[in-house]
């Protein structure tokens, strides 16, 4: 979907419907720094409702905690993922939410989060004029 991604070997996607685990099906997502997006599968339709970004690097060139895993298993809006993604899925009538996941930092690739996900907002930007659904801000 986006040409910027394309470098970023170590990468994945698992689909999210109701009443599944969402720590069960991303398991095997890699606990590293990284970008994410969600697509929404809803009527037979598909449309990218968010992006992105797990691990924040400090100061001193440490990341922080939050690898892709964590970040996908952690709080949006307040909410722990599972029941967000499950409460959009009821609000929205959505079938199914195809996460698709990228490792931007690791032993082939140093390409900080925040800098891709930045890429992919303005490329999404370019084109649709605005920010996806689910990104409240930028």
């Amino acid at each position: 979907m986006f040409d910027e991604i394309k470098k970023y070997k170590n990468n994945g996607h698992f689909f999210f419907k109701k009443g599944d685990n969402l720590k069960q099906i991303s398991k095997s997502v890699p606990d590293l720094p990284g970008v994410y997006y969600i697509i929404r599968l809803s009527y037979g339709r598909i449309e990218l409702v968010y992006i992105g970004k797990s691990g924040l690097i400090k100061q001193n060139g440490q990341f922080k905690d939050q690898g892709l895993n964590s970040c996908l298993n952690n709080k949006q809006e307040g909410l722990y993922k599972q029941d967000f993604f499950e409460s959009q899925i009821l609000k929205e009538n959505i079938d199914a939410l195809d996460i698709y996941w990228f490792v931007t930092f690791d032993t082939k690739n140093k390409d900080l989060p925040g800098f891709v996900e930045g890429l992919l907002i303005q490329r999404f930007f370019e084109i649709h004029g605005r920010l996806p659904l689910w990104n409240r801000d930028f």
